[in-house]
């Protein structure tokens, strides 16, 4: 007989919340009885899932493989499950989708309340997350859409392109950047740069430019962090390279200051992915939507890039 699948949903629960009591109290069941399920489980297995405390659970390694193996697949069948309930004309269920944190910013604001707008009854999750994460975690299954740098020819995942857009030069107040004067990319060689580590996709722009560019990049700070990162360049402590999307409220306020990148320039291509198994309604609804949103944000301005699809397109 196979392993009971409302025992594997509730250990996912308690490897989450890190207590049984915890879990006990959201499942709405008793803790001696989910107690009860779990030494089950690890019966059926052969192994411990949990080193239990008096502070809580935490999980042993064959309990984090476990874990790590099992959030894909019952997130797919939770997917099944809300396919089948929404057969009816309105969208619902849950729904995550991660983005890198340059991206967040600009994005995820608008499209909650688009969700909110357009499809009241579906749950949305934002994560952030640098683009090695990001891809990680849908190809696990652990999202379902994600906002990734492209081009992802490579990936084992289904894609479109979304939009190329300019990297420019960031400063602080003081800097004398402007976007009437354009800095070479060679030039950058002499400023004290400001950037993230190299699983970040903006890092991986700005090194793989460098490389064509035959130039070498002197990074001052690195900050894995894109809020630390812009104070870092507001207190005038080096520069950065960022996409002018990412900076627009800082440069209207004049907190920040940037200048184009030329000879050559710099860009970022963004593509959407969704898990090859995708076949959600509630998934495909949300990449229409994240379309439409990045469609509206380039019209009015506000993100300036060049699309890559229809925004026209009823797909």
């Amino acid at each position: 007989m196979g392993v009971d699948f409302k025992r594997l949903a509730s250990f996912i629960w308690i490897a989450d919340l890190g207590s049984l009591s915890r879990a006990a109290d959201r499942m709405r069941v008793a803790q001696p009885a989910l107690s009860r399920q779990m030494r089950l489980l690890e019966a059926e297995l052969g192994v411990p899932l949990f080193a239990r405390h008096r502070r809580g659970m935490s999980l042993t390694s064959a309990g984090e493989e476990l874990r790590s193996r099992l959030l894909g697949p019952l997130r797919q069948i939770e997917l099944v499950v809300e396919d089948i309930r929404s057969l009816s004309d309105e969208v619902t269920g849950n729904i995550a989708i991660g983005v890198p944190p340059t991206v967040s910013h600009v994005l995820a604001g608008a499209l909650a309340k688009r969700v909110v707008n357009q499809a009241p009854n579906v749950s949305l999750r934002v994560v952030e997350g640098y683009a090695a994460h990001l891809i990680d975690w849908l190809q696990r299954g652990e999202i379902d859409v994600a906002i990734l740098y492209g081009p992802a020819a490579d990936l084992q995942l289904k894609t479109e392109d979304l939009l190329i857009e300019e990297i420019c030069l960031v400063g602080s107040a003081e800097s004398d950047l402007s976007p009437s004067r354009s800095v070479r990319f060679k030039d950058l060689a002499a400023l004290p740069l400001i950037l993230p580590s190299r699983p970040h996709g903006l890092r991986v722009v700005a090194d793989n430019a460098a490389v064509k560019a035959k130039v070498k990049l002197s990074v001052r700070f690195q900050a894995d962090s894109f809020v630390l990162m812009k104070e870092l360049v507001e207190s005038d402590l080096g520069y950065s390279m960022m996409p002018y999307s990412a900076i627009v409220r800082e440069a209207e306020a004049g907190r920040l200051r940037w200048a184009p990148i030329v000879e050559p320039t710099v860009n970022r291509q963004l593509v959407l992915g969704t898990h090859p198994g995708t076949t959600s309604r509630t998934a495909k609804t949300l990449a229409k939507m994240v379309r439409r949103e990045i469609a509206d944000q380039v019209n009015i301005g506000r993100w300036s890039a060049r699309l890559l699809f229809d925004p026209h397109s009823s797909e």
